[in-house]
């Protein structure tokens, strides 16, 4: 090593050790999970909000592979994040039509909505996860779209699908023996 080369090697480790030069990080800062999510979605889909994907649309599902590998990263850099578990049961139920991976990623953001207090979002995740049940388990569909009702009574699909799915009705009572009814 060069006398030069020494000299400055050693300013650099003397001015590092005092304060005087910040070292940068080794790697940069993750970018914030909404701007990862934007990215994604604009990369893989050529949208900007979760609402624009169609699952009917064969380029929409199709999609789906570029965003999975991403999503699942996102997974675990933003634990907190409930956005990456919702598109990705979207993906697992439109692309892959693997409805108990939807099912989980659908319940997994709904416990962060819960947890984070949004409600409106923690009610629509539960009604995702209602039109999944309805078409094994009507009566765990009514009480999971009761249950979203409850959560958000503002939620209209789940008022919509309560109505739609017979959720509401209760049983007449039979008449008394010796009456009739009406």
């Amino acid at each position: 090593m060069s006398v030069r080369a020494w000299i400055y090697l050693s300013t650099l480790l003397l001015l590092t050790a005092v304060g005087c030069v910040a070292v940068p990080p080794s790697t940069p800062a993750p970018p914030s999970a909404n701007a990862a999510l934007q990215a994604i979605l604009m990369d893989c889909w050529g949208v900007s909000q979760l609402k624009e994907l169609d699952g009917t649309r064969l380029d929409h599902t199709r999609a789906f592979e570029c965003a999975r590998p991403r999503l699942l990263a996102m997974t675990r850099t933003y634990a907190d994040a409930a956005e990456p578990h919702r598109l990705l049961a979207w993906g697992y139920y439109f692309a892959l039509q693997d409805e108990d991976a939807a099912r989980a990623e659908y319940e997994r953001a709904a416990e962060i909505y819960r947890a984070q207090g949004h409600s409106t979002e923690e009610a629509e995740m539960l009604v995702q996860l209602a039109s999944i049940a309805f078409k094994y388990d009507r009566a765990r569909g009514c009480a999971i779209l009761q249950n979203a009702a409850q959560i958000d009574a503002s939620n209209s699909r789940a008022a919509q699908l309560l109505r739609n799915f017979g959720c509401l009705a209760t049983p007449t009572p039979p008449a008394p023996p010796g009456t009739t009814n009406g």
